[in-house]
């Protein structure tokens, strides 16, 4: 009837579509793989040059590359006797109108011929990179120009790419198939196995290529499973960067690039810096650390790249033969650093690179966060970090706007809509994450249905008779919704659990005193909970036993520039500044002890906790201020008694005036 449906393919739609790589990106890149591999060398040892895009999509890598080789050309023979070279049977110039010398169109397909080869497993993009490339070719021609070079050496204009870009999995062999007398042919379309040793025999033969250059695919092996399921398991067999929990595609492609480089390669790519902290990472970081194979990073922090799309990226350059020591550049303003080159750069030795997270500092802060990393004591050293529970069906567990109405919990369900009223003894306060402010007192109208018996060191889920005979309202309201609760992820609660939390974690903790912290601020944001909140997107701190410091104590060192600038550096950034307070980042925070057998230094805890009890009243004061005037009062007061807690933790840090600008102007 006319009519035709596009559809996208389900790995672009899982990935959440195709984001063009800016061609600042594209240049950047390519002179610091290509541009480093070519300096001072002569087109003869260029010969050599094999430049390869293992996930080629529509060429841009190729196209820039194959740009770079062309002007490299074109300026060598220029600088070096040009008429000598526009001569002889294989002319590599030509005098175009105006006298301009130009590389002949055979010279041209020599370089492309000989330099750059790609591969994709889309057979649509393979070719659209091939025509890309080809048209190239014809870049800057007429038909008077091309005609006389035709007719002078009585060959087609354009070469055959078949050799260069070739359609296929650039991390599957064709072992994939191995032992199946008949693969399924749907199958052997999708997957796609590429033989890399029989598809560029001559190139793999004398080491691999000299430089690998891409963009590659960034996709959760989750979201992978659902078109993809044997691919990642193969992944995580033949790929050490895919071994550890789940990794994201690119870490492959990371992989792939140093097995395919020979010994003197360079590979350049941008992607997401996550895994510098991510704990999927730990293995491709230990392989990068082992190999030292660092060259360059450029690490944007939270500004973005490509457009339409939220991702934290930065551009790694790894050398095959290995490094001393690596440039790491900062480039966290990218209009300044697009315009000017604007960016704060250090030289950082290798082997200070291991498995680990990496944190990278550079420029005035670098010393002070040394030392602090320094210090022998961290948060996770003193403290249980935790996360909230995770119900997997807060709409039916959560109840908003509640109140107590003749001894019962009435609140309003988000499933229904509905008022529903619950028995008292099974509901607990409920934080959300914009309830959890810096000092501030902890409100809350919601509350959580909880059917848990938490003891002091321990928690059960009530039995169904329980439930039934103890909590009867709750149970007629958990029951009203028992199909959706049952169907929670794939039927896991079908049978006599199926009222359970998904991921009831730290349950016994909860009750404590504790400090607690947002998913998410770009403040520091903890506060302190005496009445046993649950929360969901947060995370809570209860000290060990046997500390000696008051949670108060802690509370205050948290809360300051100090520590939430070291935060910045250890942990994943947001747009905006916001900085995530994750279990695994917190836990790093160092933490200043007391000698409690030094008076000074108990006088110094002591202090700290009397200013941080007074911040605290403060700020319920402020909470509960009707008049303006009064706000004002003590809103300049818990500034006054901010700066003054500031001052105590700088010189229980020992710090100098020097730092002390830094993290108070750490963008100066």
């Amino acid at each position: 009837a006319h009519r035709a449906k596009v559809e996208e393919k389900p790995e672009v739609k899982k990935a959440g579509g195709v984001y063009y790589t800016p061609t600042y990106i594209v240049e950047y890149i390519i002179q610091g793989t290509v541009g480093k591999l070519v300096e001072g060398k002569t087109p003869r040892q260029l010969g050599t040059l094999r430049v390869l895009d293992p996930a080629c999509g529509s060429g841009s890598f190729l196209l820039g590359a194959y740009q770079y080789l062309l002007d490299y050309h074109r300026q060598w023979y220029e600088d070096h006797d040009p008429a000598k070279h526009a001569r002889g049977k294989r002319p590599a110039l030509y005098q175009g109108p105006g006298g301009e010398w130009r590389l002949t169109t055979g010279e041209k397909k020599r370089i492309l011929l000989n330099n750059i080869y790609g591969v994709d497993i889309d057979r649509q993009a393979v070719e659209v990179t091939k025509l890309s490339l080809l048209l190239k070719v014809l870049e800057g021609e007429n038909q008077e120009t091309l005609g006389q070079q035709l007719a002078l050496w009585r060959e087609r204009a354009l070469p055959d790419l078949g050799d260069n870009i070739k359609c296929g999995n650039s991390l599957i062999g064709p072992d994939y198939f191995e032992g199946q007398l008949l693969p399924d042919e749907e199958e052997m379309r999708r997957v796609n196995p590429f033989d890399w040793e029989a598809e560029f025999p001559e190139i793999m033969e004398a080491g691999g290529f000299v430089a690998v250059i891409s963009n590659p695919p960034y996709i959760r092996i989750q979201r992978m499973k659902e078109w993809a399921p044997v691919e990642v398991e193969l992944y995580k067999e033949q790929y050490a960067a895919a071994s550890k929990g789940n990794y994201d595609i690119y870490v492959v492609f990371v992989e792939r690039a140093l097995q395919l480089l020979n010994d003197r390669g360079r590979m350049g790519y941008i992607l997401p810096h996550k895994f510098f902290q991510a704990k999927y990472g730990e293995p491709l970081r230990e392989l990068i650390a082992k190999g030292k194979h660092l060259g360059e990073i450029v690490h944007f922090g939270d500004q973005q790249v490509f457009a339409g799309a939220t991702t934290y990226t930065c551009l790694l350059f790894l050398d095959k033969g290995g490094n001393k020591q690596f440039g790491y550049v900062k480039a966290h303003d990218l209009d300044a650093w697009r315009a000017n080159g604007e960016d704060v750069e250090s030289e950082i030795r290798a082997d200070r690179v291991t498995e680990k997270e990496w944190n990278f500092v550079v420029g005035p802060g670098a010393a002070l966060f040394e030392r602090l990393s320094e210090m022998p004591v961290k948060l996770g050293d003193v403290a249980h970090v935790f996360v909230g529970t995770q119900t997997s069906a807060d709409a039916i567990f959560v109840l908003d706007e509640c109140h107590s109405d003749a001894g019962f919990i009435v609140g309003t369900s988000k499933v229904t809509g509905e008022e529903v009223r619950v028995d008292p003894g099974i509901v607990k306060p409920f934080l959300r994450g914009k309830d959890i402010r810096r000092y501030e007192p902890l409100s809350t109208a919601a509350s959580l249905i909880c059917p848990y018996v938490i003891e002091e060191a321990d928690c059960r889920l009530l039995s169904e008779n329980e439930l039934s005979t103890e909590y009867p309202l709750a149970y007629s309201y958990l029951k009203a919704h028992k199909p959706e609760l049952a169907a929670r992820e794939k039927g896991r609660f079908r049978g006599a659990n199926w009222f359970a939390f998904g991921y009831p974690k730290s349950m016994t903790l909860f009750q404590y005193h504790k400090i607690v912290v947002p998913d998410y601020n770009n403040v520091p944001s903890f506060a302190y909970d005496d009445a046993g909140h649950f929360y969901k997107t947060g995370y809570g701190i209860v000290l060990l036993d046997g500390v000696q410091e008051s949670p108060l104590y802690v509370l205050g060192l948290l809360n300051t520039a100090l520590l939430f600038q070291y935060l910045v550096q250890v942990a994943t950034t947001l747009r905006g500044g916001y900085v995530r307070f994750w279990t695994q980042f917190l836990e790093r925070l160092p933490i200043r002890s007391i000698n409690f057998d030094d008076p000074m230094d108990v006088a110094r805890h002591d202090k700290m906790v009397a200013l941080v009890e007074r911040m605290l009243a403060l700020h319920n004061k402020l909470a509960a201020a009707t008049i303006p005037a009064d706000k004002e009062l003590y809103q300049r007061q818990i500034e006054a008694t901010d700066e003054e807690i500031d001052a105590r933790v700088y010189e229980l840090y020992g710090l100098s005036e020097e730092e002390i600008d830094v993290v108070e102007q750490p963008d100066h």
